[in-house]
């Protein structure tokens, strides 16, 4: 299988050229990624990352995509939602942006941020996801306010979600 290929972008969100996600995560380059709240009904689905992850494993997570080059943050998003919970996004909205800067890694890109709704029973994708949990929205911000092992985008968004 060929190595993913990113868009590299600015701090404006302008791409400026492309590079291997190898090279991207090494020297910590500013990429893309889509950010997921999913919700079932009417809770919000966290993951689990995989113990296998090279970043962040076993951290807690919203659904996340890195948009490949070429693609919108949206499509990123509806193939995240689909591959790591086997479900068809519905009423994908957008609801913010951020720089996410995690500095332990490195990693570092600009997250979009959605919400959507899932019908079908999540099938998780086990090399991706090792557990789901289902929280109200007051349910995940004392959760994520209270552990450790949350991803930074996560962290940083959790306000973007209303009660």
């Amino acid at each position: 299988m060929s190595e993913e290929i990113l868009d590299l972008v600015n701090d404006k969100d302008e791409v400026i050229g492309t590079a291997p996600r190898k090279e991207v995560n090494e020297k910590g380059l500013l990429y893309r990624c889509a950010g997921i709240y999913v919700f079932s009904n009417n809770k919000i689905v966290l993951q689990k990352r995989s113990p296998k992850k090279r970043i962040r494993p076993s951290n807690w997570a919203i659904v996340e995509e890195t948009v490949k080059s070429g693609e919108t943050y949206e499509q990123a998003a509806k193939r995240g939602v689909k591959e790591e919970l086997g479900a068809e996004p519905k009423n994908l909205k957008f609801i913010g942006k951020k720089i996410i800067n995690d500095t332990e890694y490195p990693d570092y890109f600009i997250m979009s941020f959605y919400t959507c709704t899932i019908s079908q029973k999540i099938a998780i994708d086990q090399e991706e996801v090792a557990d789901t949990k289902l929280f109200t929205v007051s349910e995940l911000k004392n959760f994520v306010k209270n552990n450790t092992k949350i991803v930074p985008s996560l962290k940083e968004s959790i306000e973007l979600i209303k009660d």
